[in-house]
């Protein structure tokens, strides 16, 4: 006779139980996720995605130590943060919250000291740090005397920065008084673009900085001690005079990039150049210049480098309005408009007589060998037929620079010294201007080298992007681009000017040949019969909004993100493939989209539905027999609203798609389901063919439709969010909610009855337990009225009577998504992100656990590095796995060990749970003959064992238990996925009892 325990608790089976105790008949055919521990780490939270991602705004690789024998390679992204490469660009590791980068996560600048590679600076939205253990550990660069309007104050590096002292002893990086939507009366906001310290006197270093992300107010500080503390020494504003006229328009300025002479760190350059928050800024829309301007007394002062005088035909220039006018000196020319505002002179018809370096500067490079001699590229990507374009070499002699032309061809420019010689490495970067390029366009980047010992021969060609092995895009063949601050996307690293790395609007891209091929530095691949998949090295910048994992195979997810669309992997999360079908995914043409609602068939493995488009607005309900293959998604949006015009970037009609769910009861090869379209509950009753509204959620709220438009509801769309759930066991049950409230029906959708009011306003999830359906659970999450008002009460509640009353378990002003484990409800991880679509400063919490039904919480961030989660997953066959949606950071795995949060025994679930498997597969026949009972003795011993509280004895039985399991007579009694999962569950309890 069976022995069963004395001491029973509802607690959830660990890692080591891989097959789903509900039916051993369904385990036969469901293969257990693959398990590796390169894969995922027992807890802690480890990135999972294909290495695509946003734009990175800046790029750098520090010096060699012993230490880092490759120095450390920092990528500047704006919207998770720095991701720091100590292998040469090999993997990555991203740098938040956790690791002293408290305010924003849109970071935009890098900073090396030349002779110590421990040192790394990181300059951010709102703030500049520093981090003296490579790149571990960053304390902010605060200041207490700051003066906005003046620009002057010192800054320095705080260390042991205390609670409170943020806007009370120290200004506040995130006070803005020049926004005039602001109430910020004081503040030290800065928004830092470039950094550099001189190689001749390490001690001294150069930063640039603007008062907001869009300034071109450029502000030079210098430090003397080794980037300890900071003070400005140039200050780029408008000049007055005693009435307030304007006399000098110096407000222009954008510094992207600073160069110190090696030989003396008094004399130093700059570039100003737009990017892409200032080309349409500074007088009049103009945007800052695209000039150089070098200083001798350390920044104290500055003149333009000019270059020779150039005649050349003005034409409407950029915006059409012409060309704006300098003088001499580089001063704008402007004018008193009518209307009483300045305006920049133009210039459209004649010729213009002006310097040659006046505009258009795309880079300059001082050379190693004479520190007398600059290299100056000029050139306008949108106007590649610019008189004067090409790159120059500067020699400055007898107080004045002579000019000499090397070549037409412009771009980014990178000089290195080779046994006493110079090599200049030209990056045109002229790009791709469309998602499917012309052949002529697709041939760009490309590379070109000039060596100075071989002069006569000009310009080789050593790379271009047509020739075989040369650039490797990586996840996806995105459309090339650079950010317009171009000088700040390719870096030389200083550990070996052989190696570059080079980032774009998507990409992050390494060279290890002296720039004669590129590889993606932020993902791998495999080729199978499907085509290519690929895994992260550790570099994301994603935003992502949904992952489901199939019911019918854990191998078999989904994921749904911005700009880089659908994903599927069939590896359990391993490797990536993308499904961007081209006629559904809008302007990006088959090699991008957005995605968000997304339903694998719960029976069907190769069955999977999901909202394509091009953004939130546009989506088109489509569905794939093919598991969500590219080429094989069909529209599946009968009867479902579509925008009359298009809603975002004139190309697709659709509609908000989300929220999409099934009924499990219905029919295998019919299925009904539910999404929300446009705040509207639509049901399908074959398959999703065809689809008819059964609820209008703002009609019944007494609203008018919502205006859906893309551009004007940028800021909101993202947090109108809406969820539909069914019984899993009675398809009467259906529910659904969303921004105007929750509402359950009790007749299959044919009635509905509004719960909650005003409270429930912002609903981000529902979740109907698989133990006891009438326990449903719901997420309140961020959402504002259409009137700019908040009237809900976010947080996670739970019902225990099919939805009709309420309970808040957890409260969380900034609860988005969550999951209820389906084996024990009491075991529940939900997901905090104050941010979704864009980057911003922390303030949620990240990922909260209860193994006690939401008594107590406790939050599980290790591994993350922002606490920004969208959405929780738990493997359906093995709830110890979970997933998280991540926004900036795509999508991490963990596996938990639950038994860690319990208080006083957890090895008792877990001795029952395998009491539970055993008897399940001896039922089913998978354990048979004389091994039943050899087992079942061993266990029932075990047990007898555990209850006297004699670990050490049961742990002795349980060996008895393995020793039948692998006994070689008795492998006929077994079948090896029973032996499987009877053995890690079985070594599990051993290992808990032997601690």
């Amino acid at each position: 006779m069976k022995k069963r325990l004395f001491k029973i608790i509802s607690f959830l089976l660990v890692i080591g139980l891989f097959v789903q105790l509900a039916s051993v008949a369904a385990a036969e055919k469901t293969p257990a996720p693959t398990n590796s521990n390169d894969f995922q780490k027992p807890d802690q939270w480890q990135m999972v995605e294909p290495g695509a991602g946003g734009a990175f705004f800046s790029v750098g690789a520090g010096p060699a130590s012993e230490k880092y024998p490759h120095g450390i390679a920092v990528a500047a992204s704006d919207l998770s943060g720095p991701y720091l490469s100590y292998d040469n660009g090999k993997t990555w590791e991203n740098r938040g919250y956790w690791n002293g980068l408290v305010y924003h996560n849109h970071t935009s600048m890098v900073g090396f000291i030349p002779d110590d590679a421990n040192v790394v600076f990181i300059g951010a939205e709102d703030i500049m740090y520093k981090s003296d253990d490579g790149g571990h550990q960053f304390y902010p660069i605060l200041s207490e005397d700051w003066d906005p309007w003046k620009r002057t104050g010192t800054f320095k590096v705080i260390r042991d920065l205390k609670p409170g002292e943020i806007g009370t002893k120290y200004k506040d990086p995130l006070g803005d008084v020049h926004d005039e939507w602001g109430d910020a009366e004081d503040g030290a906001l800065l928004y830092f673009t470039s950094m550099t310290f001189s190689k001749s006197n390490p001690n001294i270093g150069y930063a640039a900085a603007h008062h907001n992300w869009e300034g071109t107010d450029a502000v030079i500080f210098k430090t003397t001690d080794r980037g300890e503390t900071w003070n400005p020494v140039k200050v780029f504003l408008n000049e007055y005079d005693d009435k307030d006229k304007l006399v000098k328009f110096n407000e222009n300025m954008r510094v992207q990039k600073i160069v110190v002479d090696y030989t003396n760190p008094d004399n130093l350059y700059i570039l100003s150049q737009p990017d892409q928050f200032t080309e349409e800024t500074g007088l009049y829309w103009e945007g800052p210049k695209s000039s150089i301007y070098q200083s001798v007394n350390g920044g104290k002062d500055w003149e333009i480098v000019a270059g020779d005088m150039h005649s050349y035909p003005a034409y409407g220039g950029d915006n059409g309005m012409g060309l704006p006018l300098y003088d001499a000196d580089g001063q704008q020319q402007f004018y008193l408009h009518t209307n009483g505002e300045y305006r920049a002179a133009y210039q459209k018809t004649g010729t213009i007589e002006e310097p040659l370096f006046m505009r258009y500067v795309s880079d300059f490079e001082l050379d190693p060998v004479d520190p007398n001699v600059l290299y100056v590229s000029k050139g306008n990507r949108r106007n590649l037929n610019l008189p004067g374009t090409g790159l120059y070499k500067g020699t400055f002699k007898d107080g004045k620079w002579t000019w000499e032309q090397l070549t037409k061809t412009f771009g980014i420019v990178k000089v290195k010294e080779e046994k006493g010689n110079s090599v200049v490495r030209l990056f045109d970067i002229r790009g791709w201007s469309d998602t499917k390029p012309s052949e002529e366009l697709r041939n760009y980047p490309k590379v070109y080298e000039y060596r100075s010992d071989k002069a006569a021969e000009g310009f080789e060609l050593i790379a271009e992007a047509t020739k075989p092995g040369t650039f490797e895009l990586g996840a996806i063949h995105h459309y090339y681009s650079t950010s317009p601050a171009y000088v700040k996307t390719i870096a030389a690293s200083m550990a070996n000017p052989d190696s570059y790395f080079w980032v774009d609007s998507q990409w992050v891209f390494r060279s290890d040949d002296g720039a004669r091929s590129f590889k993606s530095a932020a993902s791998t691949s495999r080729t199978d019969e499907e085509g290519n998949w690929y895994s992260t090295t550790g570099v994301s910048n994603v935003v992502s909004f949904s992952l489901k994992i199939s019911e019918a195979n854990p191998n078999i997810i989904y994921t749904g993100n911005a700009d880089i669309g659908f994903w599927r992997s069939k590896d359990n999360g391993r490797s990536w493939q993308h499904s961007n079908q081209d006629g559904f995914v809008s302007d990006w043409k088959g090699i991008g989209g957005q995605a968000q609602a997304i339903l694998p068939d719960p029976d069907r493995e190769n069955v999977v539905w999901a909202g394509l488009g091009g953004y939130y607005v546009d989506q088109i309900l489509v569905k794939s027999t093919d598991y969500g293959a590219n080429g094989s998604w069909v529209e599946s949006h009968k009867g479902l609203p579509k925008s009359e015009s298009p809603r975002w970037n004139s190309y697709q009609n659709g509609a908000a798609i989300r929220g999409l769910s099934l009924d499990k009861t219905s029919p295998i090869n019919n299925r009904t389901l539910y999404v929300v379209a446009d705040d509207t509950v639509f049901k399908s009753v074959d398959d999703g063919t065809s689809w008819k509204q059964v609820l209008d959620m703002r009609e019944a709220t007494g609203k008018g439709p919502y205006e859906y438009n893309g551009f004007e509801t940028w800021d909101v769309n993202p947090d109108r969010t809406a969820a539909t759930a069914v019984d899993p066991t009675d398809g009467n049950y259906v529910y659904a909610g969303g921004a105007d409230g929750f509402f359950r029906s009790t007749d299959k959708g044919a009635t509905w009855e509004q719960v909650g009011g005003v409270e429930f306003e912002g609903v981000q999830k529902i979740v109907v337990s698989k133990q006891n359906p009438e326990h449903v659970f719901l997420a309140i999450g961020p959402y504002q009225n259409d009137d700019g008002t908040n009237n809900n009460s976010p947080g996670l509640y739970r019902s225990t009577d099919h939805g009709k009353t309420w309970e808040k378990i957890f409260e969380d002003e900034f609860i988005r998504g969550f999951d209820v484990n389906p084996l024990d409800e009491n075991i529940i991880i939900a997901g905090s992100a104050n941010v979704w679509i864009a980057g911003g400063v922390p303030e949620s919490s990240g990922a909260w656990l209860t193994v006690d039904g939401g008594e107590t919480w406790k939050k599980v961030n290790e591994g993350l590095s922002w606490p920004y989660v969208r959405d929780v997953e738990m493997n359906p066959h093995d709830p110890s796995q979970v997933f998280i949606v991540t926004p900036g950071t795509s999508h991490h795995v963990r596996y938990f060990d639950y038994s860690k949060y319990k208080d006083g025994e957890p090895q008792v679930a877990e001795l029952e749970a395998l009491q539970n498997l055993l008897d399940q597969y001896i039922a089913s026949g998978k354990v048979n003959g004389p091994l039943v009972n050899q087992l079942r003795n061993s266990l029932d011993q075990a047990v007898h064992q555990f209850n006297k509280g004699s670990n050490k004895q049961a742990v002795k039985k349980m060996e008895d238990f393995l020793k039948h399991l692998n006994n070689a007579q008795k492998q006929k009694n077994v079948t090896p996925d029973a032996k499987d999962s009877l053995t890690n569950a079985a070594q599990a309890l051993m290992k808990a009892w032997s601690k």
